[in-house]
């Protein structure tokens, strides 16, 4: 006996298809109209009351760090009912298609031995056509929820999310924050996060004298000056992080632990010359927080350490630039873990301990409002990566869950 109404994979997958077409690339964002229109005709088709919100342009200019100047689209989709409100969130950016790709190119997507490949099947178009998928199936069962869903599909997650999801909970649910947030990120159908570490960038620029390579003893070479601070630094947080580990079970147990990497992005500002001593070179920092900490403790901690470097070097000239931040989250989602839980064990699936994601997500934006949320999607080991795909088996069970959940579970009763 199939586990869903008739066409619902079928849809789901259709869904899925036309929404990878399309290259909701960020920061660009040049195609994000095309997949809000998309979007709000699947809600509307499924009896939503469907808003199409364009961030407005000054908010996008001062907020949106990365952004575009192309605008932005948030889908915020209703259905009212008796119950606690149910909302899904999913980004619809997505990173751009990269190299490597075998199977087929990045936005056009195939079906291969059971697996849907494109940019975006994970992280996370293949979530949000599994949201859509369930309202389909409960469209179908003609069945009234215990709920009063809502979903809401957003851009820009890739960049931080401030004109997606921060607009969002900031602008437009403002003071109405809904109870329970469910997010399809690709988690893994085992175990969902609750929460996820924080991340702090740095760029740090080290000052010199610009001379001649003929005679550089005219000048002091900021690259060397570069390199040995970033040593000294690596080494001072290497010992700082080490003894810290979060009492929240993240997988891989690596992962419970603060990190912090040095050198993604280094060079001479401007461009530097063979023949010319740099008179500047910078070098990034990419700072991962646990739930235990903040964004503030780890700026005064990665000052103190720079000072104390400088100072043991003989004085380096720096400066620090912060790139971004994200504060980490943690909640305790109760009856929202127990809805979702019970909804899988209907499908066959165990579902282990909430736990952290190594990441970040949007969920920050809910819960720094109140609200208890869960990331929960399918297996994301291709995100980001050439031929990225989902399992078109585990897509159907993630339908499934998303439906019992919605439709049938006690929880929202009691």
């Amino acid at each position: 006996m199939p586990s869903l109404p008739e066409g619902v994979l079928d849809y789901t997958l259709d869904v899925l298809k036309r929404l990878i077409s399309i290259p909701t690339v960020s920061p660009e964002g040049r195609h994000y109209k095309e997949a809000a229109d998309l979007l709000a005709g699947e809600l509307e088709n499924l009896g939503f009351q469907v808003e199409v919100i364009e961030v407005p342009r000054d908010y996008q200019r001062e907020r949106c760090k990365g952004a575009g100047s192309n605008p932005r689209y948030i889908v915020y989709g209703r259905r009212p009912g008796k119950g606690p409100r149910l909302h899904f969130n999913g980004h619809y950016d997505v990173v751009p298609g990269g190299s490597g790709w075998r199977v087929t190119e990045p936005f056009r997507p195939v079906i291969v031995e059971g697996k849907l490949y494109g940019r975006g099947a994970v992280d996370m178009k293949g979530g949000i056509a599994a949201v859509l998928g369930a309202f389909k199936a409960l469209d179908a069962s003609g069945l009234e929820p215990p709920v009063s869903l809502e979903a809401a599909f957003v851009p820009d997650e890739e960049i931080g999310g401030e004109c997606g999801a921060g607009y969002l909970v900031d602008e437009v649910l403002a003071g109405a924050m809904p109870e329970y947030v469910l997010i399809p990120e690709p988690s893994g159908l085992t175990h969902p996060w609750h929460g996820h570490k924080g991340l702090l960038w740095a760029k740090i620029t080290v000052r010199g004298v610009n001379a001649h390579a003929s005679t550089p003893w005219k000048g002091r070479n900021a690259f060397l000056a570069a390199a040995h601070l970033a040593l000294e630094l690596q080494r001072a947080l290497t010992v700082a992080l080490s003894s810290r580990r979060s009492r929240y079970k993240t997988i891989p147990e690596e992962s419970m632990y603060p990190t912090a990497m040095i050198g993604g992005e280094a060079g001479v500002p401007g461009g530097g010359k063979t023949n010319q001593v740099p008179g500047e070179f910078y070098f990034t920092i990419d700072r991962r927080l646990i739930p235990e900490e903040t964004v503030e403790e780890a700026k005064r901690e990665l000052e103190s350490l720079l000072r104390w470097a400088s100072i043991g070097l003989g004085g380096i000239e720096y400066t620090v630039e912060y790139v971004q931040e994200m504060e980490p989250a943690i909640n305790e989602p109760g009856p929202l873990y127990e809805a979702l839980r019970k909804a899988a064990e209907l499908a066959g699936v165990q579902l282990g301990e909430p736990i952290v994601c190594p990441g970040g997500l949007d969920l920050r934006y809910y819960t720094a409002k109140g609200a208890r949320a869960l990331a929960y999607g399918p297996e994301g080991s291709t995100a980001h990566a050439p031929d990225e795909h989902i399992d078109i088996g585990e897509l159907e069970k993630l339908v499934e869950i998303f439906y019992n959940m919605i439709a049938k579970s006690e929880v929202w009763r009691g």
